[in-house]
Formats: C-alpha cells, sequence, structure tokens
C-alpha cells in the first residue's frame, strides 16, 4: 500500500480526533460524530499491524447492531444505537484507542 493511501487514512482520523476533542455533548455523542468522518475506511486503509485495532474500533462502535421496529424498519443505525447504550468508560476507551492509533501513522515509516 501506498503511502497515499496512508495520508487518507491519516486525514479521515485526524478529522475524527478534532471533533472527539473539540464537538459538544459527552464522549459518546463526539464519537458518533467522529464515526460519521471515518466510517468509510476500512481495514485495508491501514498497515497490517493496526488492521486488529482499526477492527476492534469499530466493532465497539457497531457491535449492538441497528435498532429496528416491530415491521423490521431501521430506527437508528448501528453506531447511534450502540452508543446510546454504552458507558462513557467505554467511550473513553473507544476514544483513546482512536487517538493511539492516529500517532502510530504519524510515525516516519508511515508518512
Amino acid at each position: 500500500m501506498s503511502n497515499a493511501r496512508y495520508s487518507y487514512t491519516r486525514e479521515k482520523l485526524s478529522v475524527a480526533l478534532h471533533s472527539l476533542a473539540t464537538g459538544p455533548g459527552n464522549v459518546r455523542e463526539r464519537l458518533l460524530t467522529a464515526y460519521m468522518e471515518f466510517h468509510t475506511l476500512t481495514p485495508e486503509d491501514f498497515p497490517e499491524e493496526f488492521k486488529d485495532d482499526w477492527r476492534w474500533i469499530t466493532y465497539q462502535i457497531t457491535r449492538f447492531g441497528p435498532l429496528e421496529g416491530p415491521n423490521g424498519e431501521i430506527w437508528q443505525g448501528s453506531a447511534e444505537h450502540t452508543l446510546t447504550r454504552i458507558r462513557n468508560k467505554t467511550g473513553v476507551k473507544i476514544a483513546d484507542k482512536i487517538y493511539e492509533l492516529q500517532w502510530k501513522l504519524n510515525e516516519d515509516q508511515y508518512l
């Protein structure tokens, strides 16, 4: 994978971190905004050694799946539904992992 691809990944995470640091609301609300910035990223957008971290982050943000109504209609997407159910402490762990991942991607070998 080329460094240009890592540049895109770093950009997406950078915007997400800005939302986490400066956005309104509690950490869960800020994570939803951040997720909307980076949800298009896939494990293939990361170096091999960071793919498991990325999978962990996305799983934690979407693990409860969408909230469906009685007729199967989607009332809330996976991220929104999950982030309304998790504890603030869990949200902090997810935000910390995003922060760590961004710093790892800023190491010289990935620039």
